[in-house]
């Protein structure tokens, strides 16, 4: 048995959370390999200046097309996760809004990336359009997650970022550019994202058949759902603030060598996400109808976060010599420091990771979005000081700021707040 499999036990989780937890580990660990290894290809063949660009323009498009989301489908989770099949109408009219999104948000796509040099402009657009059909593709596994079913969940994004990978490797072994590569992006997650629609239409979630005093209203929807996407929104804004300073003060070369460390602090958040996957849903549906069992989930969940961080954070402290100049070469020597700095971010951060979700279970999703705005502005005006001085070392003490900031507002709040419970959205 596993060290992580015992902790889960110690943690009281059912068979089937250790179980979730543990697909969803996999998962993630086996899909964000496969795209860290094209990212990796992209930096040893193309060069340090075109895996700047790439970074850049990854950054852009998934901070653009994240308001196509508007926090509609961990609202969906939540919905589905607290009362099953009574959440169809909400499930459908979330849907429909995000289709609804979609059009100005490939408006606003083409409207940033057209003064962009030719040979960057379809790079963009191209991986903006993919991470558009990743947001559905994520819609359709969070029902899902919702059910606890997080083998479809894991079977789905895994095969996204497998083909993702497969692909984009395969046409720069023969003789791809950047743009082959934004190609590849698109193509296979799009194709996943059309599969896993048309499974959760198929499946009814996505019926129109409903009764309309069943049906939830527009306005009651996004007044629970604003609060979350303003608070995902910001808080991919916040991960990708770095690289908009760092390109706009510097230039791409320090981009890439933040980059660099990044991609290899950024997968290790599969442990808080395999562990918040099976949780989440357990935690919400305790709320309502176990609360002392919600407590401990809270608690041994929060715990077991923190010991895994400070194992990672001495790794990357002791490591980072060796991994930068093994992974990426000799020219992101740079990128060491700043390995080691992100690293020591990863203790709050994973706090901060349980705690979160913890507020939106609680209906208190709109302290989340305050917190997280307070955390991007002081992210922006530390790092704003530090870039020029530090270069790209500065943002990654930045973020060991923000994160600690975060952890101390969600903790205050948690302690000495109650439950904001809402007003349901449709009555079961």
């Amino acid at each position: 048995m596993s060290w992580f499999h015992k902790q889960l036990q110690a943690l009281g989780l059912i068979s089937q959370l250790r179980s979730n937890a543990l697909i969803k580990l996999g998962s993630e660990a086996i899909g964000r390999l496969a795209i860290f290894v094209l990212a990796l290809l992209i930096a040893q063949q193309l060069g340090q200046d075109a895996f700047g660009v790439f970074s850049y323009g990854l950054a852009l498009a998934f901070v653009v097309t994240q308001l196509a989301d508007l926090g509609l489908q961990l609202l969906a989770t939540r919905e589905v996760a607290a009362r099953g099949w009574a959440a169809r109408p909400v499930v459908r009219l979330a849907f429909r809004i995000k289709l609804f999104l979609a059009v100005p948000v490939v408006v606003l796509l083409w409207l940033l990336v057209s003064n962009r040099p030719d040979n960057e402009r379809f790079i963009f657009f191209c991986l903006g359009l993919a991470l558009l059909a990743q947001t559905f593709l994520e819609f359709g596994v969070y029902i899902y997650r919702g059910q606890q079913n997080l083998r479809a969940e894991a079977w789905f994004l895994t095969l996204s970022r497998l083909l993702t990978a497969i692909l984009g490797a395969g046409l720069l072994w023969l003789g791809g550019d950047l743009l082959a590569v934004a190609v590849a992006y698109l193509l296979a997650i799009g194709s996943v994202a059309i599969s896993v629609c048309w499974r959760i239409w198929r499946t009814g979630w996505l019926s129109p058949d409903l009764e309309a005093e069943t049906r939830p209203g527009v306005v009651s929807l996004l007044g629970q759902a604003l609060p979350l996407g303003v608070a995902i929104f910001l808080s991919i804004g916040y991960t990708r603030l770095a690289v908009f300073l760092l390109e706009f003060q510097l230039g791409s070369a320090d981009v890439a060598d933040y980059s660099a460390a990044y991609r290899l602090v950024e997968p290790t958040q599969i442990v808080p996400a395999a562990l918040l996957a099976a949780v989440f849903p357990a935690f919400t549906h305790a709320l309502h109808h176990a609360p002392g069992r919600a407590r401990r989930l809270g608690l041994r969940s929060s715990f077991l976060l923190a010991f895994l961080a400070v194992g990672l954070a001495i790794f990357f402290w002791f490591g980072a010599p060796f991994i930068i100049p093994l992974l990426y070469g000799a020219e992101f020597a740079a990128a060491v420091p700043v390995l080691q700095i992100l690293g020591l971010s990863v203790i709050p951060a994973y706090i901060n990771y349980s705690l979160t979700h913890f507020l939106i279970a609680r209906g208190q999703q709109l302290y989340s979005s305050l917190f997280v705005a307070l955390m991007l502005g002081i992210h922006l005006f530390v790092s704003w000081q530090l870039i020029p001085v530090l270069g790209a070392v500065g943002p990654a003490i930045s973020v060991i700021v923000a994160e600690s900031l975060l952890f101390v507002c969600c903790l205050l709040t948690l302690v000495f707040t109650r439950p904001g419970w809402q007003q349901k959205l449709v009555e079961a």
